[in-house]
């Protein structure tokens, strides 16, 4: 009788988490103008990243000047921003959490730019 409760609760587990994965969504993105690269993204790390001793062109931690920069340091993957390493540390999704103490964080308006740029394909545009 003990394992056939166990067998019982084992799949009413395994059931209640398949239901509560199916009912995750990813937000519609259609409709929404592209954020671009040059003027919104860049912009953001910029003020907030490019700092001689952080992530300018000289910086200590490697460079988020360019676009290519950008794309290879902050381990990009465009279309998956929570998978991107730049967006879980801008949002402490990460054991870092970017920017440190004593600078700007990066405000919730930024951070959906960030990340719409990165799920609309982070182009550079």
């Amino acid at each position: 009788m003990r394992n056939l409760t166990k067998l019982i609760l084992a799949c009413l587990f395994t059931i209640s988490l398949f239901i509560i994965q199916s009912c995750r969504t990813e937000p519609d993105l259609t409709g929404i103008p592209d954020v671009k690269f040059s003027t919104d993204v860049q912009r953001i790390l910029s003020a907030k990243c490019n700092f001689s001793e952080c992530h300018a062109s000289n910086g200590s931690y490697g460079s988020l000047a360019t676009y290519d920069d950008v794309i290879s340091r902050g381990e990009i993957i465009g279309g998956d921003a929570r998978k991107s390493k730049l967006y879980r540390m801008i949002t402490n999704r990460n054991s870092e959490f970017m920017p440190p103490k004593n600078y700007t964080e990066v405000s919730s308006e930024e951070l959906k730019l960030i990340y719409l740029w990165i799920e609309q394909g982070a182009k550079n545009n």
